[in-house]
């Protein structure tokens, strides 16, 4: 088994998928990515143990390993989303709070459109409040939801862990 610690780069911040030898893929689910320990098998059959001791989640082309003849890669897979484009600032603040009332993971791109995983009663449901949700197959990137890992009590105060 291969072990690796830490997040080494990722291939496409510096067209780095071309300078290794041998590229292998670990791919992961989405919820996967916010996981601090993952065990797998990567797309060619090598067994990895990955301990993330940054405060990141994984993102799509995060190097977990890598040697001169060897990168190990995280492949985030696409899958079924509900995805709503709001025309204003009122829907969307409508739509996340149909979703967050669910505790349902959202994600926002930069396009301005929301993202979660695809649920039928979700779907329905915002289909009876006036919206046009479809589904459509993506990946589903970080979903910059709260995560509290760390916390101090100090002179009585809770805070909340660096870099949140």
């Amino acid at each position: 088994m291969i072990l690796a610690r830490d997040i080494k780069g990722n291939i496409w911040a510096y067209g780095k998928e071309q300078d290794a030898a041998e590229l292998d893929f670990l791919e992961l689910e989405w919820f996967d990515t916010e996981r601090r320990i993952i065990r797998g098998f990567t797309v060619q059959g090598r067994e990895i143990g990955f301990k993330n001791l940054g405060e990141d989640s994984l993102f799509d082309g995060d190097i977990l390993f890598e040697t001169e003849e060897l990168r190990i890669v995280v492949r985030i897979l696409p899958c079924p989303c509900l995805v709503v484009r709001p025309k204003n600032a009122l829907d969307m603040a409508r739509i996340c709070l149909e979703i967050g009332n669910k505790h349902i993971p959202v994600f926002i791109n930069a396009a301005h459109e929301i993202i979660a995983a695809y649920e039928n009663p979700l779907w329905e449901q915002l289909q009876r409040a006036g919206f046009t949700p479809t589904k459509e197959s993506r990946v589903i990137e970080r979903t910059h939801t709260l995560r509290i890992h760390q916390y101090a009590v100090v002179q009585n105060k809770i805070t909340l862990a660096k870099g949140v």
